[in-house]
């Protein structure tokens, strides 16, 4: 498996209650890009509206320590 880099977009409601698009990214283990795209969308876009993967690049991590 390998590490892959996730970028992902949504929009979510400030303090004030205007609503601005928070730009997150994530590490994920997967096999491919698609599977790394999956499991980010069903790990974290499943609460927030208009959750958007933008980016999806192979990381040069190649391990990590829990």
């Amino acid at each position: 498996m390998t590490f892959y880099q996730v970028t992902t977009q949504y929009l979510s409601e400030n303090d004030n209650g205007k609503t601005q698009k928070v730009t997150e990214r994530y590490l994920v283990n997967a096999v491919s890009v698609t599977d790394a795209e999956a499991i980010t969308t069903k790990e974290w876009g499943t609460d927030v509206s208009n959750f958007e993967v933008k980016e999806v690049k192979k990381s040069r991590i190649i391990n990590v320590a829990l």
